[in-house]
């Protein structure tokens, strides 16, 4: 008699999920495109949130996760290409390298005091209480 022995991958598929970007509610920015989404984030044109003349200050998880995967998929790098993207940025333009952080809720609570902050967080995570406290201005379905 043979056993078998039949192990399941199982991943939390952000990505089927959704992942939305947020923004400081008192940004008045209220809705980005996906083209616009990327070029904020990695402040390709901008470095500054035109209507309220604050640094733009992308916030980042400081390890892989899926929704950190979902994310850098999306802007169609790698994580070694956004890491190397900003560090050329601050190399180049002392500009700042996005503020990192260990969990979902420090992001979020960072976004929520930075006026000029954009992240993202798993779609899962929204509730009354972070809409009290961030708004949504992009969905990744």
């Amino acid at each position: 008699m043979a056993i078998v022995f039949v192990s399941f991958d199982v991943k939390h598929d952000t990505a089927a999920e959704g992942i939305v970007i947020i923004t400081n509610k008192d940004n008045p920015v209220t809705v980005l495109t996906a083209s616009e989404v990327k070029l904020y984030y990695l402040r390709k044109i901008k470095k500054r949130w035109p209507a309220i003349n604050k640094n733009i200050r992308p916030a980042d998880r400081k390890k892989r996760c899926a929704e950190r995967d979902s994310f850098y998929s999306f802007l169609g790098m790698s994580d070694n290409q956004v890491e190397q993207y900003f560090v050329n940025k601050q190399l180049q333009n002392a500009e700042r390298p996005p503020d990192k952080f260990n969990t979902e809720a420090e992001l979020i609570n960072f976004v929520a005091e930075e006026i000029g902050a954009i992240g993202y967080i798993k779609a899962s995570s929204v509730t009354p209480e972070i809409l009290a406290r961030v708004k949504i201005v992009f969905t990744l379905d």
